[in-house]
């Protein structure tokens, strides 16, 4: 025991000594919170350092509203139904067809009957014009006859030959046979309106036989015209047997084509009549066509979901951008994607719009590393697209942003 105790008493260690214990028990915390702190920078810097950049670039931008549209002809021909004809045989759609070319062909063999019959219809109305002229022409000659014959007996009744009496039978039967010839004269009329009438029906006959083959009245494009209401609509087809004056087809003028697109109406501000627009076909995506907006509509309309076709709570304006070239690939109908061009900077301070941020006070900040240190940088915008923003103030080019928020800051 006695050596135990001189062994305590010899006890030289750190926390031996009271002074000591009672520093350690205050610096310890200290210590571990500078500790903690340390060891949360470095983390802190660590997640930084993870955050993606980008650099402040300087150079071309060009500010547009990009929106899908479709293709349609300024102009075009309709053709139409005139007759009640099966359809036999139609040209394919989408081709391209000269004038002069086959379009529809028809079924004619109820027509050539009644061209037959229309036919027999002028012969017989022929034969009774004939007949009529030749009752008329007998008619003209005993009415002549009986009219000379009257206007010589009056003197012979002076001069005692006959008697009064005979000069009025003579008068009576010439009045009779001057009216039954204008009757007959009015039978030749009626007669002769008659052949008139069945000639044109014939010609009517005629001209739907010759219908039964449809001829392009011009160069074109054929698209075949839908029939059917809204929700059961399909395209005319061969077998089918249209109403007269019923839409077949139609052959637009490729030469002058138009896109119509919608307009968000948070955009209408900025675009104007005779705005430059670049127009791309999904169908041929590397080729790029000019044009310009022709058309904006006065009022707003709902705008309709593609998916359930039904409207939405978005008011949209009808634009409609001329396209300034012709090129047979511009067939109505096609899909477009359409830029209308808004502004171009030749020379801009210009970032992604992933690196700018919104604060609470709604300022406009990005964040800046600047000598190894990330500062938060206040930035004033131009204008910007889908991808980049122009910045007028808070940039220089060359300084690298992050593109995410700093978990630091």
């Amino acid at each position: 025991m006695l050596e135990r105790s001189e062994e305590r008493k010899g006890d030289t260690g750190f926390l031996a000594d009271p002074k000591r214990r009672k520093m350690f028990l205050i610096l310890g915390p200290v210590v571990l919170i500078l500790l903690f702190l340390f060891s949360s920078l470095i983390v802190a810097e660590s997640d930084n350092r993870e955050i993606p950049t980008a650099q402040v670039k300087r150079g071309e931008v060009t500010i547009k509203i990009t929106e899908s549209g479709e293709l349609r002809a300024q102009d075009q021909i309709t053709i139409s139904a005139i007759t009640d004809k099966q359809i036999l045989w139609l040209v394919p759609e989408g081709q391209w067809v000269e004038e002069g070319d086959s379009l529809i062909r028809f079924e004619s063999e109820k027509y050539v009957i009644s061209k037959g019959e229309a036919e027999s219809s002028v012969q017989v109305a022929k034969a009774d014009l004939v007949q009529a002229q030749s009752e008329l022409e007998s008619m003209e000659a005993k009415t002549e006859a009986a009219r000379k014959s009257y206007e010589t007996l009056p003197e012979l009744a002076k001069k005692g030959f006959i008697q009064e009496s005979e000069v009025e039978q003579s008068r009576l039967s010439y009045m009779e046979l001057a009216s039954r010839t204008r009757a007959t004269r009015a039978a030749v009329d009626a007669a002769r309106a008659n052949v008139e009438r069945a000639e044109r029906g014939l010609a009517q006959q005629e001209r739907k036989l010759r219908q039964g083959v449809v001829l392009a009245p011009r160069a074109g494009l054929v698209v075949y015209a839908m029939t059917g209401d809204a929700e059961n609509q399909k395209k005319i087809t061969v077998g089918m047997t249209p109403f007269e004056g019923m839409d077949l087809m139609y052959l637009p003028d490729v030469s002058t084509m138009l896109v119509d697109v919608e307009l968000s109406e948070v955009d209408l501000s900025k675009v104007h009549h005779g705005q430059r627009a670049e127009i791309r076909l999904d169908a041929y995506a590397d080729t790029l066509f000019s044009g310009e907006v022709s058309f904006i509509a006065d009022l707003a309309k709902r705008k309709i979901s593609r998916i359930t076709g039904k409207p939405t709570g978005a008011k949209v304006f009808d634009v409609t951008v001329k396209v300034n070239a012709a090129d047979r690939r511009l067939k109505p109908g096609l899909t477009t994607t359409t830029d209308v061009i808004i502004n171009h900077y030749q020379d801009a301070i210009f970032i992604p719009l992933e690196a700018i941020f919104l604060t609470e006070q709604d300022e406009t900040i990005v964040y800046v590393k600047r000598k190894g240190e990330i500062k938060t940088q206040k930035i004033v915008i131009e204008e910007s697209n889908d991808r980049v923003a122009v910045i007028k103030e808070g940039l220089q080019e060359g300084e690298e942003i992050l593109l995410a928020r700093p978990e630091s800051i």
